[in-house]
Parts: C-alpha cells; structure tokens; sequence
C-alpha cells in the first residue's frame, strides 16, 4: 500500500513520463495535435447563420458585447484584462445587415500586445482608444463622434530600430494599417459610439450583455434602445460552428484523458484533496485549465476522506481548453465493489445506452429523461436516476433559459437541433448503497442521430 506521500509522487511521476492514459500517464496528446492552425487564427467563432436567425427571431438590429466568454465568441480573442479585471474592457459589434462588417472596439495597448501578429486574422472593423476615462461623446455638437477626441497611440520606443525584433515590427505595421483607417480615440466610450454611429444604429433594437454599454448609449443621447441579450446568445452559442466542434473535441478528449489519468493512479489511502489535485495536474500538463472535480457527490474544498478497499464512488470532472468545457462522469471502484453498487452502475449504462440509441434532432429534453428512467425500470432496476441533459459549450450549461416563478432563472424544455453539444448526466440519487454512481459524456447531435466527441470507453473506472 501507498502512503500519501507516495500516491502524490507516483500520479506525478506517471503523468511526466509520457505513458498512456490507460495507465495513468500523462502524455499531453490532445491538447497539443492541432491540426489545422486556423482553429486559433482569430475570427467569429459561432455559427453566423444560426447568429442571423436568433437576431431575426428576437427582434434585434444588433449585438454588442463586452464579457469576456461573449467577445471571444464573436472575435476568436480572449480578453485576459478583462477576465483579470472582470470589468469590460474590450466591445464586439455584430449588426443583423449582412452589408455591414461587423466592429471590435479595444484599447489600443491591448490590441497592440495581444492581437496585431501575423497569425492573427480579424475580417472586422477594428476601433482603438488609449485610455479609459470618463468622457462621454454625444451624437450632437461639439463632442460629435465625426470631431470626436483623437489620442496619439502609445507603443515603445525603439533603442535601435536595427535590433527590434521581426515580430516588433509585424505588430507596428498592424496597428499602424489600422489607425490609418479609424484614428485612436481618446476613451472607451468615444470609441464605442463612434463605432454605432459608423454602422448606423442610432435607433436601433441593440441586444447587450452588460448594462454598461446601454450607459454609454443612453449617455450620448442616441435613440437606440436597448435590451438585455442573454438569452439571445446563449441561444446562439447552442448550436456549434464546425470550428466549435473541434475545439469541444480537443477540450472533452482531454478532459477525459486527464480525469482518467487521476483515478487510474489512485491508490489505499489516498485521500479526497489529493485525488483532485492530480486531477488538476493531469489537466495542466495537457493543456487545459481544471475547473472543478466532484468526488463522491461531495464538491466540499474543506470535506476530505482517505480512499479504502471496496470504495466506490462517482467523479465529475470538468476542464477548459480553449476556453471550450469538457466534461466527464464515472464511478470508480477500488477492489472489489459492493453488489449494491454493481447494480448501480449497471443499471445508469443501461439508462445512458438507451438515451444514446435515441438521441436526434426534433428530441426534446423532457423526452431524454423518460427514455432513460423507463429503460432502467424496464431492466428491473428499483432506483431513481437524475437524467438531465444540458448543453455545454464555452459554459458548463451553456442553454437558454428565463426568469421564471419569483423571478428564478429557469431553462426551457429544449428541442434538440443539429450540431448541439449535450450532455446527460445520470448520477443515482440514492444513498444506503454502499457510495455513489455516475455516468456522463459529451455528445454532438448529427443530422439524424448522434456521436460522441470523445472516447467512450468503460462505464466505470476500476482501480
């Protein structure tokens, strides 16, 4: 038997040695076989017909957003200030007229340091300012956005041109080749109503996802009214672009990977805190970011427990790579498992194997979970099992959904629609049966049925 000591050097030590993840290696595979370098060039990354549609079918002229999930949504960039500041910071704007590019406002500094490489491809309309401030321009008189505030860019200076580096230069011929086209603003707010005045949307239906630029509008005395868009773009962000669904199977193939890996190495006496750790490890050195890893129905950073013979409990694990979430469930048995928790997981494949059978486009979620809690009773199994699909996405429930009763967020009864991304979590709600069981994988809905984005494998984990 390992001591703790020895479970965390040995998971550690098999992670960085390059063996397989059917014996708890780490070989960082997936996050790193990127084919087409394209997939991280930049550009919309949703599906613009089904952006189109959403906007026709909630009356909206536009789009304009600032949280970070939303802007490298519509732009391919994640805004790292922003998530640091959790502030806005950077504006993306899509108008419903196909004749009309769409717009990204950022600051200057930003642009310059994170997106104007050669490798980095943008088909928008690109306006910069320097600084942040407090000004507000209006749409009439002297603070005109056509007379608006023009600030000089800010950019090092060079010691000796001779010794800059080629990609120095690369990233000042950009921003140079933009400000040519749109001259710096002086603050966010200039910039941004320059950028609405520009795509003529002075009284337009604008969808926002942050009352910070309704603000801003209603500040420059515009006449475009707005309102909240959050269901509008979770609606969107539903259904996958193929460049989506690369990126989800890169993320859940290593998710995958990773919490295998983790459990794979568990070993006697092991506790609750190491095996989460390892498999955020696990995660790291593939590449993608760990969010969190349920263990034993038990999401307690405090809780903890040792690991002994005949345990068997269910993990949920879920990562990022790429900012795209994967996620996996399983039960885990050390040793011999309990009759009771045989049955468990026997009877949760069953459920999830006749979910799968019918999985297709028209389906709707109150459909899933009838099929899957009849073929479990069918087989003779007395147990309750919570079979609850949800999309997932650049979120772990990335779905629609409205306030509800008391104004509680409550999400609609969803029809499946091809190239959604659902999972179907099928935890058994029971306790008195020796641990817990669960069964969960990502799966893309087709044209007429489905397929899993990443390797199925075994039902449970046997350690």
């Amino acid at each position: 038997m390992l001591n703790r000591r020895q479970f965390i050097t040995t998971a550690g030590l098999s992670a960085l040695s390059g063996s397989s993840s059917a014996d708890g290696g780490g070989s960082p595979r997936a996050g790193l076989q990127i084919d087409d370098g394209n997939i991280l060039q930049g550009g919309h990354l949703f599906d613009l017909a089904r952006a189109y549609k959403v906007m026709d079918e909630e009356g909206l002229d536009a789009l304009i957003v600032t949280r970070p999930i939303n802007f490298y949504h519509f732009t391919g960039y994640l805004d790292h200030l922003a998530v640091r500041m959790d502030t806005p910071c950077s504006f993306a704007i899509l108008s419903r007229d196909e004749n009309r590019p769409s717009c990204v406002v950022m600051n200057q500094f930003i642009y310059y340091y994170s997106v104007a490489d050669s490798d980095f491809q943008w088909d928008s309309t690109v306006n910069l300012f320097t600084g942040w401030g407090d000004k507000i321009t209006t749409a009439s008189g002297e603070n005109d956005p056509v007379k608006r505030d023009i600030s000089p860019p800010f950019v090092f200076s060079s010691k000796d041109s001779k010794l800059n580096r080629g990609f120095e230069m690369e990233r000042l011929n950009a921003l140079n080749k933009v400000i040519d086209k749109n001259p710096v603003s002086g603050s966010a707010q200039s910039a941004l109503v320059k950028a609405i005045m520009d795509l003529k949307l002075n009284n337009a239906r604008i969808g926002i996802d942050d009352q910070v630029i309704g603000r801003i509008i209603d500040s420059a005395a515009i006449s475009a009214r707005t309102i909240d868009a959050d269901y509008a773009l979770r609606r969107i962000r539903m259904i996958k672009s193929p460049r989506e669904i690369e990126l989800m199977k890169l993320a859940a193939t290593v998710n995958a990977e990773a919490a295998i890996a983790a459990a794979s190495s568990l070993r006697l006496g092991a506790t609750l805190h190491e095996l989460r750790a390892s498999f955020f490890s696990q995660c790291g050195i593939r590449g993608n970011t760990p969010l969190f890893m349920q263990i034993d129905t038990i999401m307690s950073e405090v809780y903890n427990m040792e690991f002994k013979e005949g345990s068997g409990f269910a993990i949920d694990a879920v990562s990022q790579g790429l900012h795209y979430t994967g996620d996996y469930g399983r039960t885990v048995f050390i040793g011999e498992p309990l009759k009771s928790m045989r049955q468990a997981t026997d009877a949760i494949a069953i459920g999830w194997g006749a979910v799968r059978e019918k999985l297709k486009p028209g389906m709707r979620y109150s459909e899933i979970k009838e099929i899957g809690r009849r073929a479990i009773k069918s087989a003779g199994y007395d147990l309750a099992v919570a079979v609850t699909p949800h999309s997932v996405g650049l979120c772990h429930t990335d779905e629609p959904g409205r306030d509800g009763v008391g104004a509680y967020w409550q999400k609609d009864d969803l029809v499946l629609e091809e190239n959604m991304i659902i999972s179907v979590d099928m935890p058994v709600l029971h306790t008195g049966i020796g641990g817990s069981a669960h069964l969960e994988d990502l799966t893309l809905i087709t044209k007429d049925g489905c397929e899993p984005i990443h390797p199925i494998g075994d039902s449970v984990i046997i350690v």
